[in-house]
């Protein structure tokens, strides 16, 4: 049996390695557009590579999973993140789990995962060829022919897509519903020079939103010299992604700086300020979370001179203040990738697989894995899991279609 696998990154080169394992006689072959396999896991994580979430804190996977959540949760019966942790350290990879869930190699190196990956892959016999960039695939009788542009032309028993979610072009014969894909996972550009100016500075809890919409989020903040990124950025660039497309990256904003804290209750803490510092500056004497150089800028952008002392701030000041702090209106004025990891969401409809093997409906033998699926996470791991996932599942249905299942 031949099985040809588009796509050399993780959810590519995770099914390659389980499908021999589960069926040593297939004859297996990763096509790879770009020079080298597994290239954007060597960059995951800052080039630490975040591998999985422990997930705890996550009640709901939409939480996680901004499109294809109900998915998600189902193969995860099949293949979660604790046998994701389970399978990389049979393999040797220590691990350890950091802020918010995130799990890593305890080398905090990425390239040990690109490596364990690799060699197996060689030690298993499975064919790479790189700089293999498929412009069509066909159904051919119960086969498949995909042409690539170095003039291969292969004849394959069944197929299995797993690119980045920009592959629909070459799936155009198959006639398959496409979902557009658009950027996902971006930083924001904000034109407020006073903010930038506080670049570097970091906010562990602030609360994100965009008026007008229920697109939310909360966690750190991070001001660069262009706007603002961090995991509260992120993640509501995740969520609002096909928005924020629709708006041309261009948006009001709103930061709560003190998080989850209603309007009465950030009026009681800088009453309390101004009972317990009366006789300190506002501009010395701030909530321990804010930043100085950051609390400086929004004293001053509620109109509160930075000589003046607590006690001598009235309640029409403390409540312009109060206000800043409980919801500062900004503008986006754009996106910005994060670092070199770029994450779409869109691409094959979900309506189009089975959920059970992620096999295509309209044409079996066929199966679709990773970003070619309309599948999507916030920052923490949870894309890379999807790829385990979904690379593992399509494996395992893969070896079951014809009689050599675990």
């Amino acid at each position: 049996m031949r099985v040809t696998i588009i796509g050399g990154g993780a959810a590519g080169c995770f099914a390659a390695v389980n499908l021999k394992r589960m069926a040593p006689q297939t004859d297996i072959t990763v096509l790879e557009a770009g020079r080298k396999i597994l290239a954007k896991v060597a960059i995951t994580g800052g080039g630490r590579c975040n591998l999985t979430n422990t997930f705890e804190g996550i009640s709901d996977l939409k939480e996680a999973y901004p499109r294809g959540d109900k998915l998600m949760r189902r193969l995860f019966n099949t293949f979660g993140p604790r046998e994701t942790r389970s399978w990389f350290e049979k393999e040797g990879v220590r691990l350890v789990t950091m802020d918010e869930g995130c799990i890593f190699p305890a080398s905090q190196d990425a390239m040990q995962i690109v490596r364990t990956l690799s060699n197996l892959m060689t030690r298993l016999g499975i064919t790479v060829k790189t700089g293999c960039r498929v412009h069509e695939i066909r159904k051919e009788g119960s086969r498949f022919r995909i042409i690539s542009n170095d003039g291969s032309d292969i004849l394959t028993d069944q197929a299995a897509v797993m690119t980045g979610g920009g592959s629909s072009p070459f799936l155009s014969p198959l006639a398959l519903g496409i979902v557009p894909p658009v950027p996902s996972l971006f930083t924001f550009n904000i034109g407020d020079e006073g903010l930038r100016k506080r670049m570097g500075l970091v906010v562990p809890v602030v609360s994100l939103g965009i008026p007008g919409t229920n697109f939310r989020s909360h966690g750190t903040l991070l001001i660069t010299d262009w706007g603002i990124s961090g995991p509260a950025t992120l993640k509501l660039s995740s969520f609002a992604a096909r928005y924020l497309n629709e708006m041309d990256y261009r948006s009001p904003l709103l930061i709560r700086w003190l998080g989850d804290m209603d309007l009465e209750d950030v009026r009681d803490l800088l009453e309390s300020f101004r009972t317990e510092h009366a006789r300190k500056l506002v501009s010395s004497a701030h909530p321990a979370q804010l930043p100085g150089r950051l609390w400086e800028y929004l004293i001053e952008k509620s109109g509160i001179r930075e000589d003046k002392r607590w006690a001598e701030t009235g309640t029409k000041g403390l409540n312009r203040l109060a206000e800043t702090l409980f919801a500062d209106p900004y503008r986006i004025e754009g996106r910005c990738a994060f670092k070199e990891e770029f994450v779409t969401c869109g691409g094959v409809a979900l309506s189009e697989i089975s959920y059970k093997t992620l096999e295509c409906k309209k044409h079996p033998g066929l199966f679709f894995a990773g970003e070619a699926l309309d599948i999507d996470a916030i920052t923490g791991g949870f894309n890379l899991q999807a790829a385990w996932t979904t690379g593992y599942v399509v494996a395992k249905s893969l070896s079951e279609s014809y009689g050599d299942g675990d």
